[in-house]
């Protein structure tokens, strides 16, 4: 039987495997709490990426309101040692991805738009224990 943190392990996976650079990519609520990563074991506190998504998405809806900016999508936070993509997927969901400090945001889109959408749809479909 085929579970539903297996199939978002399977889909991060894949994900995290055709971004370069990746340190992770994670599954968070939009309550800071992790629902699944890829690595398990990130190299930053599980915790810390959990709620700095969570305070990143936050702090940009509020931006965005400000300026009216529309619907929030992604933003981005980049360092000399690292950068950090949130991706709004619901209103329930973001994904979390640290990346190298020099990997171009362009290079995520293409990868993204082939795996949100399967990522959704795990997260929409009905898992019955037998």
């Amino acid at each position: 039987m085929i579970t539903r943190q297996a199939e978002l392990q399977r889909v991060l996976t894949s994900l995290s495997q055709e971004i370069p650079k990746t340190d992770w990519v994670a599954l968070v609520d939009q309550n800071g709490l992790m629902v699944s990563s890829v690595p398990a074991d990130p190299p930053v506190d599980s915790d810390r990426v959990a709620a700095m998504s969570a305070a990143v998405a936050q702090t940009a809806e509020r931006v965005l309101s400000e300026i009216d900016g529309g619907t929030l999508r992604f933003a981005t936070v980049t360092g000399s040692r690292r950068q950090h993509l949130t991706v709004f997927l619901s209103r329930d969901r973001l994904l979390a991805i640290g990346l190298a400090p020099d990997v171009e945001a362009q290079s995520v889109i293409p990868p993204l738009m082939r795996w949100v959408p399967e990522l959704i749809q795990v997260l929409k479909r009905r898992y019955i224990s037998e």
